[in-house]
C-alpha cells in the first residue's frame, strides 16, 4: 500500500504485477483497491495496475466538499510523478468510471487506452440526477439520516413495483447501515463535479486518438446498454463488449481476461 499526500487529504493505492504496460484502475461504490487483487493474478504479465482508493473508500480520504476538476488533476500528477509514470491505460468500473474519464481526459496525450465497465459518469441515472439535484437533494439526506422511512420506502416499492426488483434489492443491500448511506450521499454529491456534459464527453473524446473499450452487461439494470450505447456512438469508435452478467458480476476476475485482447491483436 502507497499513498499520495496533499493538505486536505491522501490517495492510497496497491500495485499488482509488473508487466510493461501501466494500467490505473477505480474500483466501484462500496468496493476498495483489493477488488483488483484477481485480476493482478491475470494481467501480472502483461500489466503493472496501480488499483486505487476513491475518496471516503478503502484508505482513501480527504476533507469533505466538491472534488473538482482542479483538485483531482492535482492528486493525479502526484502520483504519476511519484511512480514516475509517463504513458498509461485508464480503467474504471462504475462509480470509477467517472475517476477514469476525469482522469483520462487531465491527461489525453498520454493514454494509451481508456476502458470503462458498466460506467458512471456517461449515461446518468435518474437516481443519480435526481438525488444531485439541488432541490430534490435534500429528500435524499433526510432519508440518509432516518433510515426508518428509507425502510418504508422500500417497503412501498415493493408493494407498488415503482423500482426493478433488481434496483430495490441494491437499495436494501447498499443502505443498509449507516456508513453506507452517509458514503452514498457524500460521493454522489462531491464527485458529482467530476462528470461532464454529452456535449463536451464528445467533443473531448473526437479530438484524441487514444484506444477506447466499453464493457457492459446485457443483464445490467443499473448501467443499461439501450441507454448508454446511443451516447458511446457519438463520442468515437469504441470496442463494445456486451456480456451475459448483472452489473456486480462485471468486476468479477473473467472479465480481465478481455483487456488482453488489444494486446493479442498488436
Amino acid at each position: 500500500m502507497t499513498k499520495v499526500d496533499a493538505p486536505n487529504g491522501q490517495l492510497v493505492y496497491t500495485r499488482y504485477g509488473n508487466g510493461d504496460n501501466i494500467l490505473i484502475a477505480f474500483h466501484g461504490f462500496g468496493q476498495d483497491k483489493n477488488i483488483f487483487s484477481s485480476w493482478g493474478k491475470i494481467l501480472e504479465d502483461h500489466y503493472t495496475i496501480y488499483a486505487i482508493d476513491i475518496f471516503y473508500h478503502g484508505d482513501s480520504y480527504r476533507d469533505f466538499g466538491k472534488l473538482s476538476k482542479k483538485e483531482w488533476n492535482t492528486y493525479l500528477e502526484a502520483f504519476l510523478l511519484k511512480e514516475q509514470i509517463d504513458r498509461f491505460s485508464v480503467l474504471g468500473y462504475s462509480l470509477g468510471g467517472r475517476f477514469a474519464i476525469a482522469s483520462t481526459l487531465a491527461f489525453p496525450k498520454r493514454i494509451d487506452e481508456l476502458i470503462l465497465i458498466g460506467p458512471d459518469g456517461v449515461f446518468l441515472t435518474i437516481w443519480f440526477k435526481l438525488l444531485t439535484n439541488r432541490s430534490i437533494k435534500w429528500l435524499f439526506k433526510y432519508l440518509m439520516l432516518r433510515p426508518n422511512k428509507l425502510e418504508q420506502l422500500v417497503a412501498l416499492n415493493e408493494k407498488y413495483k415503482l423500482v426493478s426488483p433488481y434496483l430495490s434489492e441494491f437499495i436494501k443491500k447498499e443502505l443498509g447501515d449507516d456508513a453506507n448511506r452517509k458514503r452514498v450521499f457524500i460521493s454522489w454529491n462531491h464527485f458529482k463535479s467530476l462528470g461532464y456534459s454529452k456535449r463536451q464527453l464528445s467533443r473531448h473524446f473526437k479530438n484524441h486518438s487514444f484506444d477506447r473499450r466499453i464493457i457492459l452487461g446485457s443483464k445490467d439494470q443499473i448501467i443499461k446498454p439501450k441507454k448508454i450505447l446511443p451516447i458511446i456512438e457519438k463520442m468515437g469508435d469504441f470496442r463494445v463488449n456486451i456480456l451475459p452478467l448483472k452489473h456486480h458480476q462485471l468486476i468479477k476476475p473473467e472479465v480481465a481476461k478481455l483487456i488482453l485482447n488489444k494486446l493479442s491483436d498488436k
